[in-house]
């Protein structure tokens, strides 16, 4: 297997545990916002930020900007109103975990600490959430598809140490007009790969990673599914993106998940 392909089992092995403290409230997952395109205005996620009630964690599943070179001279205001938002949940008790998707840029693995992040915990893979006796899966989920080589191979490159150090030393502006013409340039590559549901690396990638896991959760594929495995007990569910249905999803300790909807002005409206 070239060594640019992802090697899953690997990836669930170097998969640190995070623990959900207590049985009451709820882990809130959301997926795949894009902020700061136009269909995705940060002030509305910004509002959802705070009206998650009885939170217990909240999961974001990457790809929360069109764009994010996370060091701290390169964001601009909504980066910085988002973040804001972040923080104020947690100065409020509300671990955040944040798991990196294909549109964030050096952002550090373990926590925020000194980098400044308003996050409790930050996976560049892939981890496993243990809340009592259940335990779930989350990744991303831009790795799943290992017939998209243009992305893979890019996805390897733009993790390298030499990119980092590139992207350390230009100024602010130009490495971020460079980063969305990189961005734009990839866009129009693969695109027969790019439009079609991979289900078939979809399905294969959950037989996989399920194992004993009573779920596993995913963002990145922009729908709203569930994949049910007669083989597996455990599920494997698409989380569905907040860019173009201003959704989320409602763990609670017994593992019931709830769709939250935010669209058309809606507090969280339960679906």
């Amino acid at each position: 297997m070239p060594s640019w392909l992802p090697d899953w089992q690997k990836l669930m092995a170097d998969a640190p545990e995070i623990e959900v403290k207590g049985r009451k409230g709820y882990v809130y997952l959301i997926a795949d916002s894009h902020l700061g395109d136009a269909r995705a205005p940060t002030g509305p996620f910004f509002e959802m930020l705070h009206a998650l009630p009885e939170a217990r964690m909240v999961i974001f599943l990457g790809d929360l900007f069109k764009v994010w070179l996370a060091l701290p001279k390169f964001w601009d205001d909504q980066i910085r109103l988002i973040l804001a938002g972040f923080a104020e949940l947690r100065r409020g008790g509300v671990p955040i975990l944040f798991v990196v998707g294909n549109r964030e840029y050096f952002l550090p693995a373990g926590g925020g600490g000194a980098s400044g992040l308003p996050f409790d915990h930050i996976v560049p893979g892939a981890c496993t959430l243990r809340w009592g006796a259940r335990r779930y899966g989350l990744t991303h989920g831009d790795i799943i598809n290992r017939n998209d080589f243009n992305h893979l191979k890019w996805r390897r490159l733009s993790r390298s140490r030499w990119f980092e150090w590139l992207f350390r030393a230009l100024p602010g502006r130009q490495a971020f007009k460079l980063a969305r013409w990189l961005e734009r340039t990839l866009a129009k590559t693969n695109v027969e790969v790019k439009s079609e549901y991979p289900l078939g690396e979809i399905e294969a990638f959950a037989r996989t990673v399920l194992g004993d896991l009573d779920a596993f959760f995913v963002g990145h594929f922009h729908r709203d599914e569930v994949i049910a495995l007669p083989d597996r007990r455990g599920e494997f569910r698409i989380v569905p993106d907040w860019h173009s249905r201003k959704c989320l999803l409602r763990l609670d300790a017994d593992g019931a998940i709830t769709h939250l909807n935010f669209g058309e002005g809606q507090p969280g409206t339960a679906a």
